[in-house]
Formats: structure tokens, sequence, C-alpha cells
């Protein structure tokens, strides 16, 4: 596996990291900027200024985008959702765990996120459903993947236009 960007709001997200080269980024307003730079996660670290959970999100794709890497796990780090978003062929997975679960996605599914347009209303919290709406629309493969607060044993379920 390459490069994995796993995407933050908060230094206590980080769980356990996948095998391979990891980038962590750290997106929110400065607030735990310091901290998260400070600690040593045993991982590369970045940090990218967002203002909320879409803007969190596509700061974190498009720094992903930017580097080259396989795979995004926005959110949460959790084995299925990194497992679902390999192979060429573009993939979204969206955990649908409330309030916004975690968000995966490979290197096929960010070229394809680069080419559309991105409303004001995307940068919102409610990015999950414009990421799924556009990716529907474009007859992209979409994965539901619903935890309990621990994820235990994942339920899986395909969406399609």
């Amino acid at each position: 596996m390459g490069i994995t960007v796993i995407g933050i709001t908060h230094p206590g997200q980080v769980g356990v990291l996948p095998g391979g080269t990891n980038v962590l980024v750290l997106a929110d307003d400065g607030t735990f900027a310091d901290e998260f730079l400070e600690t040593d996660l045993r991982a590369h670290q970045l940090v990218v200024h967002a203002h909320g959970r879409g803007s969190a999100f596509f700061g974190v794709a498009d720094k992903a985008r930017e580097l080259g890497a396989d795979r995004v796990l926005f959110g949460g780090v959790h084995d299925t959702a990194a497992s679902l978003v390999t192979g060429e062929d573009p993939v979204l997975v969206l955990g649908v765990r409330p309030p916004g679960g975690p968000i995966a996605c490979n290197a096929a599914f960010l070229e394809a996120l680069a080419d559309w347009p991105r409303p004001a209303s995307a940068y919102r919290g409610d990015v999950d459903h414009w990421l799924a709406q556009n990716a529907l629309r474009h007859g992209l493969r979409v994965e539901l993947v619903s935890w309990l607060m621990e994820p235990t044993v994942p339920m899986r379920r395909k969406l399609t236009a």
C-alpha cells in the first residue's frame, strides 16, 4: 500500500494507523495545530486551515491529491472503510454513524472529485450527502458502512443510481 492520508479534526482522533506510509492531516481553525505538531504520532503530520466538516474534508482531500495518496480516511480510521477503498475504480465509503461518520475514498475518486464544482453548501456540515449525490450522478460506487460506537461488526450497503 502506498500513501494513506488520514484526515482528523482533533488530535484525539488518531487511532491505530494502517500499514504503509501515513500522512496525518489536521483540518481545523488553528485551535489544535500546536498540540498536533508537537506530538510524535509516528507519521508525517500536516495542518490545513478549515471551518466546518465540509471545509475540513475538502482540505484533506485536496492535500491527499497533491501528495498522490492512494486513499483518504477522514474522521476516523476503521479497517472496514480502509479495505473498501482499494482498487482502480473510484469508490466512496461513507460511515452512517451520526453526526457525520467517517469518509473514505481512493485515488480514482479524488480525481473525479477534483472535476466537480463545489457550491458553498458543500463546505458546510452536509458534505456527506453532497459527495454521495455527485458520486451516484456520475455512476461511481458508494458504500455505506455503519458501526456501533466501537467498530466491532460493520454492516454494509451499496448505493446505486
